[in-house]
C-alpha cells in the first residue's frame, strides 16, 4: 500500500476503474451463465413435455380410431355383409368402398362373396387364429408396395357363417399424426421397423433400424436422444397380438437458436448496464472524495475550535496578563525618566560656583572643596545620564516586546487586544450609517476598561448584532406616551422621545460588564430557549450573527451572553473575563 501512494492520481483513477468495470463483467457473464443454462433447461424441459404429449395424443387417437372402425365394420357385417351371405351370390366384384377403407364378405371358407378379388388380403385373414369378441386384425403386409393391414369381424344372424373384412392402409392411419408436420416429424412404425404411418409419403414402407426403433420396439417409452436429436416414443396396442409405435421429433430445432437470441440479447444489456455501472462508480467516487473533503473540513474545524478553546482556557489568560504586566512596566520605567531627579545634575556645580563667589568676597572656602564639589557634580551628572539611557533602552524592549506578543497574537489566531469601549463607539457610529435610527435616544456611559485578547472582528460584530436587535426591536414596538395626543409635536422633549437605546461598559475587580438597553418592549420568555438554538434566526440578513453564534463566541473567550427583560423593553448584558 506504500507503493500506492507514489501512484500518479491519473493512473490511480484509471486501475481503479479497470478494476471494478473487471469485476462488474465477471459477475455479468456469471449471471448471463446462470441465466442462459436456465433459459436452456427450460426450453428443454418445455420441449420434453411437447413431444411427450404428441406420442400420448397420437396413440390415444389410434386406439380410438381402431375402436371407431371396428364399430362401424360391425354395422357393415350386420346389413351389407348379412345380405350379401344370404343370397349366396357373388356381389360387388369392382368393390366395396367407403370413406375411408375397402371392404370385403367372405364366407367361412375365406371365398370371396362380396367386393373385388384380393388373394393377398385372403391369405392374411387366414392366419388369423382367434377373434375377441368376433373381431380381430392381421399383421401388415404389402398391397401394391404400400403396407396394408385387415381387420375381419364375424357376421352373426345368418344361416351361412362369414367374414367381413376392413383394410386398413396407410392413409388412413397417417391421418390419426395430430402433430402439425412443419414443426414435428410422427412416425409409425409396426413390428417389423418399418414406417406404416407419416405425413410424408416418402417414409412409408421405409425400414428404419436404429437406437430409437430398437429402444422404441422394445417398449420403451418417455424422452431418448440420438445424434443430439430429441425423441419423444411411445406405443399403441391394438389388441393383445398387435400393438403400433409412435416416434415423435422436431424438424428444425430452434432450441440452440432460442439460447443463442438470449445470449445475444444478454449480451445487449451489458452496454446499459457498464454504462449504469459506470455512472454510479463516478457518482460514487465523488460522493466519497466530497464526504471524506467535508469530513476532513468538519475534523479541521473541530481541531481548530479544541485549539482556540484551549488557547483561550490556557494561553489568552496568561496572554493578557502579560500584556498587563508589561504596561505597568511600561508606565513605571516612563514615571522613572526625567522629573525631579534632573534637577539634581546641576546643583553641586551652582554649590561650587557660589563657594567660589564666597571665597572671592573674603569668605573662607578651600580649593579642594571647590574640586570636591565640582567633581562629585560630574560624576552624578554622568551616572543618572547612564540611568536615563539604560532606563530608555529597557522601555524601547518593553515596547518592542508588547507589539510582538500582540503581533503573534493576531497573526496566529486572528486575535488582538481590543478596546471594548472603541467597539462600542464605532458600533453606534455603523448603527447612524446603516440602521435608521431616526426618534431613538442614545445614552451612552463608558468606564475604563481593560483591553480584551479576542477576535475584533467578531466583538464588533457581536456588539453590532445586538445593536441592530434592539433599533429593529424599536421599530416593531412603539410605545407613545400617554400625553402625546394632548401636546403634539409641542410636547417637551422629555415626553416625546419614547424610544431610548442605552449603551454602558463598566469594568470590576474580575470582570468587564457591556449593556446594551433598548424600549422594544421585550421578548417572551416561554422563546428564550429558542433564541439561542443553531437554526434559529429572526434576521435575514446573512452577515448579522444569531444569539447563539454571540453566545458561542462569547464562551470561547471566557465570556457569556444574557437577556434579562425590563419594565419597556430588553437588557442585553455581555459578561467578559478580565
Amino acid at each position: 500500500m506504500k507503493g500506492w501512494a507514489f501512484v500518479r492520481p491519473a493512473w490511480q483513477r484509471l486501475i481503479l476503474y479497470t478494476v471494478v468495470m473487471g469485476i462488474v463483467a465477471l459477475l455479468l457473464f456469471a449471471i448471463q451463465w446462470f441465466a442462459v443454462h436456465e433459459y436452456q433447461l427450460q426450453i428443454t424441459e418445455i420441449n420434453e413435455s411437447q413431444l411427450q404429449d404428441i406420442v400420448q395424443a397420437t396413440s390415444t387417437n389410434m386406439n380410438n380410431q381402431y375402436q371407431t372402425w371396428q364399430v362401424e365394420l360391425n354395422e357393415l357385417a350386420a346389413t351389407i355383409g348379412k345380405n350379401i351371405l344370404d343370397n349366396s351370390k357373388r356381389a360387388y366384384t369392382s368393390g366395396i368402398t367407403r370413406n375411408p377403407g375397402e371392404f370385403y364378405v367372405l364366407t367361412n371358407q375365406y371365398e370371396i362373396i362380396g367386393g373385388r378379388n384380393n388373394t393377398i388380403m385372403q391369405s392374411a385373414v387366414q392366419q388369423v387364429q382367434t377373434l375377441q369378441n368376433g373381431c380381430g386384425i392381421t399383421g401388415f403386409t404389402t398391397e401394391n408396395n404400400q403396407p396394408v393391414q385387415y381387420m375381419i369381424c364375424r357376421i352373426k344372424g345368418t344361416d351361412q357363417n362369414g367374414f367381413a373384412v376392413r383394410a386398413i392402409d396407410t392413409s388412413m392411419l397417417s391421418q390419426r399424426i395430430i402433430a402439425d408436420s412443419t414443426h414435428y416429424e410422427t412416425l409409425i412404425y409396426n413390428e417389423e421397423f418399418k414406417v406404416v404411418g407419416s405425413h410424408n409419403a416418402t417414409d412409408i414402407g421405409r425400414v428404419d433400424i436404429t437406437a430409437v426403433t430398437k429402444k422404441l420396439l422394445d417398449g420403451n417409452t418417455g424422452i431418448i436422444e440420438d445424434n443430439h436429436i430429441k425423441y419423444g416414443i411411445g406405443f399403441s396396442r391394438i389388441n393383445d397380438d398387435h400393438a403400433l409405435y409412435v416416434a415423435v421429433h422436431e424438424i428444425n430445432n430452434d432450441t440452440a437458436q432460442n439460447v443463442k437470441a438470449f445470449r445475444n440479447q444478454m449480451v445487449l444489456i451489458y452496454i446499459p448496464v457498464f454504462l449504469i455501472a459506470a455512472i454510479v462508480m463516478v457518482f460514487y467516487r465523488r460522493r466519497v472524495i466530497k464526504d471524506n473533503t467535508v469530513n476532513t473540513q468538519v475534523r479541521d474545524q473541530r481541531r481548530e475550535e479544541d485549539l482556540r478553546q484551549q488557547q483561550d482556557t490556557y494561553y489568552l489568560p496568561m496572554l493578557q496578563s502579560m500584556e498587563e504586566q508589561l504596561q505597568e512596566l511600561q508606565n513605571r520605567t516612563t514615571r522613572l525618566t526625567g522629573g525631579d531627579d534632573l534637577k539634581l545634575l546641576g546643583f553641586y556645580n551652582n554649590l561650587a560656583d557660589n563657594l567660589e563667589a564666597s571665597a572671592s568676597r573674603g569668605d573662607s572656602a578651600s580649593r579642594a572643596e571647590l574640586e570636591f564639589f565640582r567633581e562629585l557634580n560630574q560624576n552624578f551628572t554622568q551616572g543618572r545620564l547612564k540611568q536615563e539611557s539604560y532606563i530608555a533602552e529597557l522601555a524601547v524592549s518593553v515596547q518592542e516586546l508588547r507589539e510582538e506578543l500582540e503581533q503573534k497574537m493576531h497573526g496566529a489566531a486572528g486575535i488582538n487586544f481590543t478596546d471594548m469601549n472603541e467597539v462600542i463607539t464605532e458600533s453606534l457610529k455603523w448603527a447612524n450609517r446603516a440602521l435608521d435610527m431616526k426618534g431613538i435616544e442614545v445614552v451612552v456611559k463608558q468606564e475604563p476598561v481593560s483591553p480584551i485578547a479576542a477576535q475584533s472582528a467578531m466583538l464588533y460584530r457581536t456588539i453590532q448584532g445586538l445593536v441592530e436587535n434592539a433599533v429593529v426591536a424599536m421599530a416593531q414596538h412603539y410605545e407613545a406616551p400617554p400625553d402625546m395626543s394632548e401636546h403634539g409635536a409641542f410636547a417637551p422633549r422629555s415626553k416625546r422621545v419614547n424610544k431610548t437605546l442605552k449603551v454602558s461598559s463598566l469594568m470590576d475587580e474580575e470582570e468587564i460588564l457591556i449593556t446594551i438597553e433598548d424600549t422594544g418592549g421585550g421578548i417572551d420568555d416561554k422563546m428564550r430557549w429558542n433564541y439561542f438554538q443553531s437554526d434559529y434566526s429572526q434576521n435575514n440578513n446573512a452577515d448579522t450573527l444569531s444569539l447563539y453564534h454571540m453566545d458561542a463566541f462569547l464562551k470561547t473567550i471566557g465570556g457569556r451572553l444574557k437577556l434579562r427583560n425590563t419594565d419597556r423593553g430588553l437588557q442585553a448584558i455581555i459578561q467578559l473575563r478580565r
